[in-house]
């Protein structure tokens, strides 16, 4: 038998599965802001090392739990 012609499985591409994962579970948008606004919400995520996701989570959950 020639090895040439031995089909091989496809490799697994992580990029590819990163991709498709991000389409299914999560979604994107965008808000207009002054930059002042802008730049206290940088501030505060550069002085907690927390991302921007982080900061609208935390925001989310002080909202929910002062009702």
């Amino acid at each position: 038998m020639d090895k040439k012609y031995i089909e091989y499985p496809n490799k697994f591409d992580k990029k590819e599965y990163d991709k498709n994962y991000r389409k299914e579970h999560y979604v994107r948008f965008s808000a207009s802001v002054k930059p002042e606004l802008k730049k206290r919400v940088d501030d505060y995520c550069k002085k907690e090392k927390i991302s921007k996701t982080e900061f609208i989570r935390r925001a989310i959950d002080m909202f929910e739990n002062n009702e």
